[in-house]
């Protein structure tokens, strides 16, 4: 009974995208953003996780002011693989998601930051002397050192990405 009804294959695939994002996103936050292996995977699956519910609640906040027509379609087609002619409602949910993931992930890493440099501003020791005796003079290449262009790079490549592998499978599913 449980099984006609939860969408287990959605869960599933779900679950697969979050690992590919977590994966493709903690790389580039590690190499843009200049920040340890073990850090960036926390941080993308604290994002990732945060962005997936926020996700899922804009879904269903878009969902519920629908026509119940166009939303019986496009739940089926979410949850359970299936309908026809949805596909200009999916593409303007899809896009207003992906900003609003984005934008959440953003403001979370932001978040993340502020509460760990809170804990280590405390510890960090006074240097002495003059500031300029101590740095190197910066290297004319091209660096993303904000946050938000390393968390725009890394999600819009994790997205597309993920975009592409279900674009696959939707083309492989038809072929069967």
């Amino acid at each position: 009974m449980i099984a006609s009804v939860f969408p287990f294959r959605t869960v599933l695939v779900q679950i697969l995208i979050m690992f590919l994002a977590i994966a493709i996103e903690s790389w580039f936050l590690q190499k843009l953003l200049k920040l340890g292996p073990k850090t960036s995977i926390e941080y993308t699956a604290i994002l990732n996780l945060s962005s997936t519910c926020v996700g899922w609640l804009v879904f269903f906040g878009i969902e519920s002011v629908l026509p119940k027509d166009l939303r019986q379609q496009l739940i089926g087609y979410i949850l359970l693989g299936r309908g026809e002619n949805v596909y200009a409602p999916i593409t303007m949910i899809a896009l207003s998601v992906l900003a609003v993931t984005f934008l959440a992930k953003w403001q979370g890493l932001e978040i993340i930051e502020n509460m760990v440099s809170g804990n280590k501003k405390a510890s960090k020791p006074q240097l002495l002397g003059p500031a300029t005796l101590t740095r190197r003079p910066a290297k004319k290449t091209f660096q993303v050192t904000t946050q938000f262009g390393g968390i725009l790079i890394a999600h819009t490549v994790s997205n597309f990405v993920i975009l592409t592998v279900l674009f696959l499978q939707s083309v492989n599913n038809r072929n069967l």
